[in-house]
């Protein structure tokens, strides 16, 4: 595969530059210097159809500092879920990064760099969620996460599977977190525009997706030429190759689910929402069934996902170093699961359309 080499090629480019070139101020330093917490916090901080119970018939039994927390929550519940995303990737990347030191220690090198930047975005986001849930009062809640969640994010168990499926778990990683950062890219493109970008939160989001921009790239360059940068193994029995698909549903399943992860936010939605203090003299009952609605329906930040992010998981699908076969399964299984969200173009089958027209990488 010609696209395997060319990849391979612009991977190695890739990581030599970053890691020549000079660091950036990273997010937290940028904050350091934004006196951000003088933002205005009577002010939106995601457009407003992006709002929690927005396209509900709830949304207008609430008044002005209602909407207005509705809007804030979802900013804090979209960074919070980004920031533990973000930790796999910090535990991940340092994985296969060891794996790949004996191959390629400028990947490798890569690798840890961008672990580094997660981890300014995680410290980052923490200090801006910090000031929001003292504004409104659920300072110190513990929020829900997805069950066996520690098992996960675990460099033990990620070391393992580096080590047991090698390049067909590097390979089937970074093609699943490159759908991830689209998830993510369509909400952040969103942020940064409210205030006409002129906010330092705003501000923040754009540096963010400066980074991610990067991150997405290398997921897709990972996703089509790991198998020429780490050789598949040239002996598998039929138990390790069904234990390698049942691998690949498993990470699917979790990470792509609409009902695991509706049941997520929704739980983490009823757990905070009634102890905001904009809410404290709202019934119970009507935010539950604002919540079960928003989750129910079609809601803003599902519709600009289904806007942004199709053909780019077309692309890195496509170009996936993958068998024909199990790129039809990843797409039947992520279709299957995607309730709202539509994942692909319509109409697209993989292996039968050609990526030559399609979107350039935001990194290109």
């Amino acid at each position: 595969m010609d696209f395997v080499t060319s990849e391979l090629r612009q991977l190695r480019a890739f990581a030599k530059r970053r890691l020549a070139g000079p660091r950036g101020p990273g997010l937290v330093d940028f904050l350091e210097g934004a006196r951000w917490e003088d933002t205005a916090w009577d002010r939106p901080l995601v457009p407003e159809p992006l709002s929690l119970g927005f396209h509900t018939p709830w949304w207008a039994l609430y008044d002005e500092e209602q909407r207005l927390a509705l809007n804030h929550w979802i900013y804090m519940l979209m960074y919070y879920r980004i920031s533990d995303g973000e930790r796999f990737v910090v535990a991940a990347n340092r994985a296969v990064a060891d794996f790949l030191d004996g191959v390629d220690a400028d990947v490798a090198g890569l690798l840890r760099l961008e672990a580094d930047e997660e981890e300014d975005h995680i410290a980052a986001f923490e200090r801006v969620r910090a000031v929001l849930t003292r504004r409104h009062g659920v300072e110190g809640l513990r929020m829900p996460v997805k069950p066996l969640r520690p098992y996960l994010v675990s460099r033990r168990t990620l070391r393992f599977l580096c080590e047991r499926f090698g390049a067909d778990f590097v390979a089937s990683y970074y093609l699943g977190r490159g759908i991830v950062n689209h998830l993510g890219k369509a909400f952040e493109t969103q942020v940064e525009t409210v205030d006409a970008g002129a906010s330092a939160l705003a501000r923040l989001s754009h540096l963010h997706t400066v980074d991610e921009n990067r991150h997405m790239a290398v997921s897709r360059m990972m996703a089509a030429c790991t198998h020429g940068l780490v050789e598949r193994r040239k002996h598998t029995s039929a138990l390790y190759e069904a234990l390698h698909h049942g691998l690949q549903h498993v990470m699917v399943r979790y990470t792509l689910s609409d009902t695991l992860t509706k049941r997520q936010e929704r739980a983490m939605s009823l757990h905070v929402l009634p102890r905001m203090r904009a809410f404290q003299n709202v019934p119970r009952e009507r935010l539950e069934a604002t919540i079960d609605a928003h989750f129910t329906g079609l809601n803003g930040l599902e519709r600009v996902r289904n806007t942004f992010m199709p053909r780019f998981n077309q692309r890195i699908l496509e170009r996936a170093c993958l068998a024909p076969e199990d790129k039809r399964d990843w797409f039947e299984l992520i279709t299957s699961l995607q309730g709202n969200l539509r994942y692909f173009p319509a109409h697209y089958v993989p292996g039968l359309s050609t990526t030559e027209r399609l979107l350039p990488d935001p990194e290109a």
